[in-house]
């Protein structure tokens, strides 16, 4: 398995998850974004990425994209913290394997990982239902206001709430309001 994602704490978890070697899983390799992940990927022998979405530079959501036009046949498990269901919708259909939320355990990291190599697609217990979103898409639903097309552009980039704030000079409290609308 491979890692990436910008928090090292994680990386190092899952690495101490796995590192009795009971699970049959072995942690190739590890990267903070996509730029410093491309190059070890194409050297490791991973099967399995696990990617956060919220990266710097090219979004995980950008990236699972990427890793799957340039290894068709690595499974990417996005393990990500974020409730915004317009990133999880976007990583399903840039082809993500799977989407686990941070706080999943290890036996359902496990079942994942032998569900995704056996060709299954798979959405973890606790993550925000946001195929809804894909029904809503389809059928007739109210205008966004400006400030929600904004915001929902600037989250769709891989951007989260606090980001999203600063870049238009509001709080959270509004952005929040907004999401919520």
């Amino acid at each position: 398995m491979f890692v990436i994602d910008d928090h090292p704490v994680i990386i190092d978890g899952l690495k101490s998850i796995f590192s009795d070697g009971k699970d049959n899983i072995e942690i190739v390799g590890s990267a903070n974004s996509a730029k410093e992940a491309l190059p070890k990927l194409k050297r490791s022998n991973a099967k399995i990425v696990f990617l956060d979405l919220v990266l710097p530079g090219i979004s995980g959501v950008e990236f699972c994209q990427v890793i799957k036009n340039k290894f068709p046949a690595v499974k990417v498990i996005v393990l990500t913290g974020e409730f915004n269901t317009t990133l999880l919708y976007n990583a399903w259909i840039n082809v993500a394997d799977a989407i686990l939320m941070k706080y999943c355990g290890k036996v359902e990291l496990l079942n994942t990982k032998h569900d995704v190599l056996e060709g299954h697609r798979i959405v973890g217990t606790h993550v925000p239902e946001f195929r809804n979103f894909i029904h809503k898409r389809n059928s007739k639903t109210p205008k966004l206001t400006p400030s929600e097309q904004k915001i929902l552009k600037l989250l769709a980039e891989g951007k989260n709430r606090e980001e999203a704030a600063r870049f238009l000079g509001s709080s959270l409290y509004a952005v929040n309001f907004h999401c919520k609308n």
